[in-house]
């Protein structure tokens, strides 16, 4: 009997990633797509690129903010009675929608947890609370402030120094947005102003001395509680512009020369008691290295470890249904330069890169998340989405600068509306 696996989240790489990870262990695989419903709940999209997948058997689709949506389509569709069903929650949110409901889902599925009483899943999001736990182990971190936004109000004290960077506290309640480098006052108030206008009136952002970067690295791992597994890590070559803080193009490789500072990332897993597959974000700034967050899910450049011959999804799932891991490999040899096409889309499609960079990250590439010549119905869509995005460009380009032109009164409106019909 096949042991069945449910990855839930709302990016369709980090998902494929996942699916491909378990599919080697042969495990059946069900996807539940946290996105845009229509109000007869069908997906506002079309059907996602990683569901193409030969690996996929079943795929619901949840309202992306709806967890108690998610928590009925696991009861109701996603359990077995010969087995304990193991969940990969791939967002922040959705991780917590699972702990949160955790007493209801234990009897049927296994899934991340945090031991030793030592906290929930929200808590150990709190970027504070790593920080200090971070740094409880000797991590260096920067210093940082919290600022509380009650009804779109808020006090920065006066102690703030510049410049400044400023991110959500918890990135569930605000992604990668409301990251800013802030050099004054009025910056800061920018940022702020910003968060309260595309996230909410009401939450809190971490305002954190501002550190020149040499190198931002990540590291994937997994945690059984007792011990810690990271077998590799990987510099960031190229960070998207659209989406800040996610790599569009890095290196993969061993850890040598980093084994002091990946002990301590051990202990601080360790610590907070986490039990399953994590990521940890740091940098080098000067001559040290700082820690920056830790992700309580598979990371979105993960497969590349696995890639790699290091397969940590198989790992976690070998782990809850009671398997021995001693014969799977934990360490990774060699380098390799991955691409994460789906931020080389975004980039491309929001004017940040053009074709020729586009084609150049891809052809660069050792690694592709989404290309598979095993798997290759996903690349397919991906090509048909990319090629009509391709075609439309340059009628979305010049369409773009005639209604600039609209705007600032150098075309007539009628004009415009006689030459394209709209």
């Amino acid at each position: 009997m096949k042991q069945k696996v449910v990855i839930i989240g709302h990016s369709y790489s980090s998902r494929l990633s996942i699916i491909r990870s378990v599919a080697q262990m042969g495990c059946e695989v069900t996807v539940i797509v946290m996105t845009e419903l229509k109000s007869d709940g069908k997906p506002v999209n079309k059907k996602p690129i990683d569901c193409y997948s030969k690996y996929v058997s079943h795929v619901y689709y949840c309202l992306r903010k709806d967890k108690e949506d998610l928590i009925r389509i696991l009861l109701e569709h996603c359990t077995d009675s010969q087995q304990k069903v193991v969940l990969f929650p791939d967002s922040d949110d959705t991780v917590v929608a699972i702990d949160n409901n955790r007493d209801l889902l234990a009897e049927h599925f296994s899934f991340p947890y945090i031991c030793n009483g030592s906290g929930t899943m929200a808590y150990w999001m709190d970027k504070i609370h790593q920080k200090d736990m971070a740094q409880s182990v000797g991590l260096n971190v920067a210093n940082g402030i919290v600022i509380d936004i009650k009804d779109g109000a808020y006090l920065i004290p006066d102690d703030i120094a510049y410049p400044c960077y400023t991110k959500p506290l918890a990135t569930m309640n605000g992604g990668k947005t409301g990251m800013h480098r802030c050099d004054n006052e009025t910056e800061l108030k920018n940022a702020l102003n910003e968060y309260i206008t595309t996230k909410a009136r009401t939450g809190h952002v971490l305002v954190e001395q501002y550190k020149e970067i040499n190198t931002e690295y990540a590291l994937l791992g997994f945690s059984d509680g007792k011990d810690v597994v990271i077998p590799g890590m990987m510099q960031i070559l190229v960070i998207s512009k659209r989406y800040k803080g996610i790599a569009l193009q890095g290196k993969v490789m061993p850890i040598d020369g980093f084994k002091e500072v990946i002990d301590k990332f051990k202990q601080l897993v360790l610590r907070i008691g986490f039990v399953g597959v994590f990521d940890i974000d740091f940098y080098e700034s000067g001559s040290k290295i700082y820690f920056c967050e830790m992700n309580l899910r598979f990371g979105g450049s993960g497969y590349a470890v696995t890639k790699m011959g290091v397969n940590l999804p198989a790992m976690m799932v070998r782990y809850f249904i009671g398997g021995d891991m001693p014969n799977m490999n934990k360490n990774i040899r060699g380098e390799a330069v991955y691409t994460n096409e789906r931020m080389c889309f975004f980039d491309w499609l929001n004017g940040y890169i053009t074709l020729d960079e586009y084609q150049r990250y891809i052809k660069t590439a050792d690694i592709h998340f989404i290309q598979d010549n095993d798997d290759p119905q996903p690349q397919k869509a991906y090509q048909r989405a990319f090629f009509k995005q391709r075609m439309l460009m340059p009628v979305k380009n010049q369409l773009s600068k005639l209604y600039s032109k609209i705007r600032y009164g150098i075309v007539p409106e009628k004009e415009q509306v006689k030459k394209f019909g709209v």
